[in-house]
């Protein structure tokens, strides 16, 4: 039987008075409350191996309406989606979701009321800290690295903070 990690509970933020006025003006927002990350998995090559590292995962967010479920990856080919001088983020499928991955904590980042804040739009964030099973591995045939997946496979979190996308 598979365990869950999860953290059963209201959002920790407060929602700032910019984003709770749109409320109050009768428009459609549901706020980011938790999010679901299922099969995160990593794989970082051995010292001397110049592959890139990779991290895929499935995200679930059914708090909002409509619910987000959405692929995310980083690889070669993925480019920093953030504002200039803090952490990079990489885009999910669904482009109102973006991740920080930092080796030890997965961020998630979620564009809130989209349709509502296009002008000055907000996002939510919250965090998880995977617990990292790891094998040796080959990527593809080709190269020695870590095969790292979460274990449990399914981790759950509420968001934290809801603010202004920063510049």
């Amino acid at each position: 039987m598979a365990t869950v990690q999860l953290a059963v509970a209201s959002p920790t933020y407060k929602i700032p008075l910019a984003l709770s006025r749109v409320a109050h003006k009768g428009q459609f927002c549901t706020y980011p409350e938790e999010f679901v990350v299922k099969n995160f998995r990593t794989w970082t090559p051995e010292g001397g191996n110049n592959r890139s590292a990779t991290v895929e995962f499935d995200y679930t967010d059914d708090s909002v309406m409509p619910a987000i479920e959405t692929k995310c990856h980083f690889n070669e080919t993925s480019v920093n989606v953030g504002p200039q001088d803090l952490a990079a983020r990489y885009a999910c499928e669904n482009s109102l979701v973006e991740f920080i991955w930092n080796e030890r904590e997965l961020t998630m980042v979620e564009r809130a009321c989209p349709f509502e804040t296009e002008n000055r739009p907000f996002e939510a964030a919250g965090w998880v800290t995977p617990n990292m099973k790891c094998t040796l591995s080959t990527r593809n045939g080709t190269a020695d690295g870590q095969a790292c997946s979460s274990s449990p496979s399914v981790l759950s979190a509420v968001f934290n903070s809801l603010e202004p996308r920063p510049n």
